[in-house]
């Protein structure tokens, strides 16, 4: 049998660290060293299938798949088993309310403006050129005040120019009436004849009936005299001036507004299905742009009898005294008409209360906790957003009043700030 070919030899740089060992052994006559590895998975390989055999035999802590099956799980002691955690609520302090007597009210809600109760624009009443105002815009006026002058020379002189005339016309029907009695005088002694009796009556007739004209005319002037200075009917303020000195008028031409703001009057308007609920004196609370937070109180005044078309909204007015007079007119105020209102009653929102198979209740406040509390329930007021209690509650008591649904009766509960 022919000898199998050898392989060539490896060149150095194709050896291993190993083979390179072995070649220097050779090379100097001794024995290259022995691979390691084989040993340790023999090793390795036996300890494990030694300890197999020990478990299998009980020789090690871990007992049979069986034993452990069948064998009851060790007691732990009650002193080391840990308590389960109570639930603890934390609430603000503005979710919980403090109950007392309080009014409560059913409103609706009314805007408008603002307009004086009186106001008047002044005109003229007689001819002539205006000779002074008194007052400008802005200024209070006292009733009885001067606040224009109209030029009175015009005016005299027709006043002296009618009275002459009417005297005239007086002198003229004395000497009528005179002759008129001569005439009858000799008419009923049979000197004269009738018809000159007739004509002296007719002409006395028609004088009276001058001098009555000239006197009227004589009334009209003195009349006149008066109107051309012109005051201020009432306390008031002036709004406009719409004149100045040296502007000639006639009747009618505007002179002056004048308003009266001590007490003010509010048009607004509410849903017409409210209106069988509406009736005078009915109280207004309003707060006023300009004002911040500061309410005013008025009295429903009037009420309209028809809607407006279309918008299905009724009108009302409604008073608001203004003794200060800080309130002006034109301003835009907004509040409520209350309804109806009780007093000294128990009112709480409509999230506080609950319902279950018992009936209503509320989560009263009990230390830490919150415990249930049954009440009887009443009217709701303030457009269904609270409910009067009738029996349930007493004065003081503290009950939750926000709407959370977690929170239930025997619960913990802790307020943040507390």
């Amino acid at each position: 049998m022919a000898d199998k070919p050898q392989d060539p030899p490896k060149p150095d740089w194709a050896l291993t660290g190993r083979e390179r060992k072995v070649k220097a052994a050779q090379a100097d006559g001794r024995r290259g060293p022995r691979r390691r590895w084989p040993w340790i998975v023999v090793a390795l390989a036996a300890v494990g299938a030694g300890a197999w055999v020990a478990q299998d035999r009980g020789l090690l802590g871990t007992p049979p798949a069986e034993e452990t099956a069948d064998a009851p799980a060790p007691e732990t002691p009650a002193e080391t088993q840990a308590p389960a955690r109570e639930v603890v609520m934390q609430l603000l302090p503005g979710e919980l309310t403090r109950i007392e007597p309080t009014t409560l009210r059913d409103t609706v809600r009314l805007t408008g403006s603002l307009a004086p109760v009186r106001q008047l624009g002044i005109p003229a009443e007689v001819s002539g050129r205006v000779q002074r105002v008194a007052k400008k815009a802005g200024q209070t006026a006292v009733e009885g005040e001067t606040l224009i002058q109209i030029d009175l020379e015009t005016l005299r002189n027709q006043l002296e120019q009618s009275r002459a005339t009417a005297d005239a016309t007086r002198a003229q029907l004395d000497y009528a009436q005179e002759q008129f009695t001569r005439t009858q005088s000799l008419v009923d002694r049979g000197v004269s004849a009738s018809s000159t009796l007739d004509s002296n009556e007719a002409n006395v007739r028609q004088l009276r009936a001058n001098l009555a004209a000239l006197e009227k005319q004589v009334s009209n002037a003195e009349r006149a005299m008066e109107k051309a200075t012109i005051t201020a009917p009432f306390p008031g303020v002036v709004s406009e001036r719409l004149v100045d000195p040296g502007a000639y008028v006639s009747p009618g031409t505007a002179l002056m507004t004048l308003v009266d703001v001590s007490s003010l009057e509010l048009e607004g308007a509410v849903p017409v299905n409210y209106g069988p609920r509406i009736q005078t004196g009915q109280t207004v609370e309003l707060t006023v742009d300009g004002f911040g937070d500061q309410s005013f109180s008025g009295k429903i005044e009037r009420v309209a009898p028809v809607a407006v078309s279309g918008t299905r909204m009724l009108p009302i007015y409604a008073t608001i005294d203004n003794p200060d007079e800080v309130l002006r007119g034109g301003m835009f105020a907004s509040g409520l008409l209350v309804l109806d209102q009780v007093t000294d009653a128990f009112g709480v929102p409509v999230d506080a209360i609950r319902e279950d198979g018992d009936g209503s209740f509320v989560l009263k406040r009990d230390g830490g906790r919150v415990v249930r509390q049954p009440v009887t329930l009443g009217q709701s007021w303030d457009r269904g957003r609270v409910v009067q209690v009738t029996e349930g509650l007493t004065d003081g008591d503290v009950i939750v009043t926000a709407a959370m649904p977690r929170l239930q009766p025997g619960m913990q509960i802790t307020v943040v700030g507390e």
